[in-house]
């Protein structure tokens, strides 16, 4: 699962107050628990100073543009609501320069093109990770170090999950891959989920099934089921993620290995049972701006985000004398007709962002 604004503004509000209130253990069930209940009521409850209001508002903003605006369907209501997410980030930046998620959003919503956002984030990348390092060698005490051993990372991870997704939009898929290699020899577990970004820009570059099996390998700390917060439900530790079956797909077909694709195909909708209709609408989702939008693992949702990430693996073969894309195919293969035949689940969400390309 990616980052969840809403919890991680939570747990940097109640690792303040055990400070302020000098809880230690920092494993005080009582204690956060009526941190919990006192968020749930308030939050301003637990804010003190410009640091956590900032980012308080950068999580409000967050819940606007990536949760709430996608679903608008009234032009006025989604520029109202756009507009107060922009103030919240102006003003989370006011509050403290160093809120480095806040920057790249605004960056985001101002910048005049996807190559322009992509420019930012390399411009500015050095600048977040000195603010990292100084937090890490700044720690003092035994909240400092807590805050250290994790949130201090975040921003950087989200700078680079976004530097890696924005890459692989622009058909920089070298340098999405190359992000991605270097943001999960910071962060092995990979809390952002950037490996999923970096499974399509591996399958973009031409990998073939031996690269993919072997980059699964490699980050195997990265996709292994471990802890409570990264459990998948038991039906979904049956079959690689959505964005690896998705990549492994399309190597085969691109390779006219059709038997392959069909296995992949096989298996992506026994990972999910109701996988039909995002497979023949193929919907584009719009990109989270905060970070990967928070769905649970193994659902629908899951599966409607992979196919709109997967948008340019979908699109090879368009505008060959045939037309032969993988799109195409993937929507009128036997499976998914069958399936739609006998069938009608729930519409898959929105559509939204851009087409995608690239040379390289």
């Amino acid at each position: 699962m990616a980052f969840d604004p809403i919890q991680e503004d939570c747990l940097r509000l109640i690792l303040e107050a055990m400070r302020r209130e000098r809880i230690y253990p920092l494993d005080d069930a009582t204690f956060i628990e009526r941190g919990m209940k006192q968020f749930r009521e308030d939050p301003s409850q637990l804010i003190t100073c410009d640091r956590d209001r900032s980012f308080h508002l950068t999580a409000r903003a967050t819940e606007i543009l990536d949760y709430h605006v996608p679903f608008f369907t009234d032009e006025v209501a989604i520029e109202r609501e756009e507009t107060r997410a922009e103030n919240f980030l102006r003003e989370a930046v006011d509050l403290d320069e160093g809120n480095w998620d806040a920057r790249r959003m605004l960056a985001a919503l101002e910048a005049q093109s996807n190559d322009a956002y992509v420019s930012y984030l390399l411009d500015n990348r050095e600048a977040v990770e000195r603010d990292v390092l100084a937090a890490v060698e700044g720690a003092r005490d035994v909240y400092d170090r807590e805050y250290a051993s994790d949130l201090a990372y975040r921003p950087l991870l989200r700078w680079l999950a976004a530097t890696a997704s924005r890459a692989v939009i622009a058909g920089q898929y070298r340098l999405a891959y190359q992000t991605v290699e270097e943001s999960l020899e910071v962060a092995p577990g990979d809390p952002a989920d950037i490996r999923h970004t970096g499974m399509l820009a591996l399958a973009k570059l031409e990998a073939s099934a031996r690269d993919i099996k072997q980059y699964r390998s490699r980050h195997a700390i990265a996709y292994q089921i471990a802890g409570p917060l990264r459990r998948r439900h038991h039906g979904a530790e049956k079959s690689p993620d959505a964005w690896t079956l998705l990549a492994q797909m399309c190597v085969a077909y691109r390779s006219f290995d059709y038997r392959g694709a069909d296995r992949a195909l096989h298996a992506l909708m026994r990972a999910y049972p109701d996988a039909a209709q995002p497979l023949f609408y193929q919907a584009e989702f719009p990109d989270g701006i905060y970070a990967r939008v928070n769905v649970n693992p193994g659902s629908q949702d899951e599966l409607i985000l992979a196919i709109s990430e997967a948008t340019p693996l979908l699109q090879e073969g368009i505008g060959t004398p045939d037309n032969a894309c993988f799109s195409a195919w993937l929507a009128g293969h036997e499976l998914v007709q069958r399936s739609l035949r006998e069938h009608t689940p729930q519409t898959p969400g929105g559509v939204g962002r851009t087409s995608a390309g690239g040379d390289n």
